[in-house]
């Protein structure tokens, strides 16, 4: 059996299971982590692994995640902030820790700022954003290309939140020609006052995982990016499933475009675990979807 050290996170409530790379290469990874994700074991929603002296995110699938690595972020505040962190004299001092890292996906390095100390940071996310495609296959409907994953967006003013999200959502991507991505999301959407809330149901193709998501930062992003108006900045706070609060934010940087993501980061547990299968080939049992609606 694999012994491996582990930190589990609640980045704004999507349950995010961290473990050390330590050469495992990428099959063993989607292994490992459909078995540590099975609610028999650790339990989560997403696992990633990663190197920290190589400031490197790799998610078991090789996909993009937003909220992972915010909490990848945490960790290294954990580990790390002592060293580096610095006092801003406001309502009183708070600690902050820097760092940029790498994501799998993501072509560019990840701004990682973090507030606060353990158990609980808010940490945000800057990412430089390339050539991000957004297009309106339907009415009410729009697809956000990603790097790393693809989002389809449904209005709730045309498109009502179904009764079996997973369902609808296996649907919906079939519909859109979407399971051949290496991750991709159906987002339901609508808006309430001056906020938006967001139902996220998010597959990944070689983690062989499905889940009705506590929250989705890359959905809150790609939401962010369908909403973007060049001439009119403002702050997007998206409420969560799990009734946290994402802000999203899109900002022209010279001819192009930033956006941060900003959040709380919670800090679950952390340990050691056992897993059936040390990466030998030994087959593990697929991460159980987790139907939530």
């Amino acid at each position: 059996m694999a012994a491996l050290t582990f930190c589990k996170w609640s980045p704004c409530g999507n349950t995010t299971l961290l473990f050390p790379a330590r050469g495992l290469d990428p099959a063993a990874q989607a292994r490992l982590a459909a078995a540590a994700l099975d609610a028999s074991c650790l339990g989560g929603e997403q696992a990633g692994f990663t190197d920290v002296r190589a400031r490197s995110l790799r998610m078991a699938g090789g996909e993009f995640c937003v909220n992972a690595a915010r909490a990848f972020g945490a960790q290294l505040a954990l580990e790390e902030g002592g060293a580096r962190q610095s006092l801003l004299d406001e309502d009183g001092p708070e600690r902050v820790f820097e760092t940029s890292i790498r994501v799998s996906g993501w072509p560019s390095p990840v701004g990682i700022r973090a507030r606060g100390a353990g158990p609980r940071w808010r940490v945000a996310a800057r990412l430089t954003l390339p050539s991000c495609p957004v297009t309106r296959p339907a009415p009410g409907v729009t697809l956000a290309r990603l790097p790393g994953i693809v989002h389809l967006l449904m209005d709730g003013a045309t498109h009502l939140l179904p009764e079996n999200c997973l369902a609808a959502a296996a649907m919906l991507r079939r519909e859109h020609d979407l399971d051949r991505e290496a991750a991709s999301g159906v987002v339901w959407w609508r808006r309430r006052l001056e906020q938006l809330e967001m139902v996220p149901v998010v597959h990944v193709r070689d983690a062989g995982t499905d889940f009705l998501e506590g929250a989705c930062g890359s959905g809150a992003l790609a939401l962010a990016l369908a909403l973007y108006e060049p001439e009119r900045r403002r702050r997007l706070s998206i409420v969560q499933p799990s009734g946290g609060i994402l802000e999203a934010e899109i900002l022209r940087d010279g001819d192009g475009l930033v956006a941060e993501i900003d959040g709380d980061v919670l800090l679950v547990a952390q340990g050691r675990v056992w897993l059936p299968d040390g990466g030998d080939g030994a087959a593990a049992s697929p991460a159980a979807s987790r139907p939530r609606a």
